[in-house]
């Protein structure tokens, strides 16, 4: 496990009341030690971007950074993430989306509580994540400290990336391209004739009855 899970904490005897016992809510300035250690698990992901990197053609081939060298192109990350989401644009954004929704859902349950002072269920903060990460919104689930808010904030702004690059990759699909045009012309053109033929038909025909009409007023 890189990181635990988030407990469901107990109220403490300082946020009970002797009296009545009534459950005092966490400020907004609160954070458990559990949340606090287990967000930074997540910085250890550039990891798997070293990994990507490292283990990618373009990088170890000797011939293509000669090339990017010459032309003035690093082979870096970015690069990299623009070759594959090029490439491979279905498969890289819904691999992305599956691991921020994991990794922001999880931390949105690390920083967030509900009256009774409980971590949110993970059903909850999935549903909390799905309605920050498409700009939604309803407000049945709101980050109840500055923890979970930054995070929330966090999703929303990378949902908006996301959403912006699946419009790009949507309208390049939606596209056609050479060849599909050709064929999209030639079928175009096929039916325009067979109108045309079908239109001239229909004009020789009604110039017959004319005529055949002028002919039987004339012998009249």
């Amino acid at each position: 496990m890189l990181c635990s899970f988030p407990r469901h904490s107990n109220a403490s005897s300082e946020d009970i009341s002797s009296d009545d016992f009534t459950i005092t809510p966490y400020s907004l300035s609160y954070a458990s030690v559990d949340a606090a250690l287990g967000l930074r698990i997540f910085l250890r992901l550039y990891l798997l971007w070293r990994f990507i990197m490292f283990h990618s053609h373009l990088f170890r081939d000797t011939s293509s950074r000669s090339v990017g060298y010459l032309n003035r192109v690093s082979i870096d990350y970015f690069f990299l993430t623009k070759t594959y989401l090029e490439q491979w644009p279905v498969v890289y954004l819904t691999t992305f989306c599956i691991i921020v929704f994991l990794i922001g859902s999880w931390s949105l349950r690390a920083c967030s509580y509900s009256s009774t002072n409980e971590h949110l269920t993970m059903q909850n903060t999935m549903w909390l994540f799905v309605i920050t990460f498409t700009t939604v919104g309803y407000g049945d689930f709101t980050p109840s400290t500055y923890c979970g808010r930054t995070i929330a904030a966090i999703i929303a702004l990378v949902g908006v990336l996301s959403t912006a690059l699946l419009i790009s990759v949507l309208a390049q699909k939606l596209v056609m391209n050479r060849w599909e045009k050709y064929v999209n012309n030639f079928v175009l053109n096929v039916e325009l004739a067979k109108e045309c033929k079908l239109n001239a038909a229909n004009m020789i025909k009604f110039a017959l009855k004319v005529w055949c009409m002028k002919k039987k007023n004339v012998s009249a």
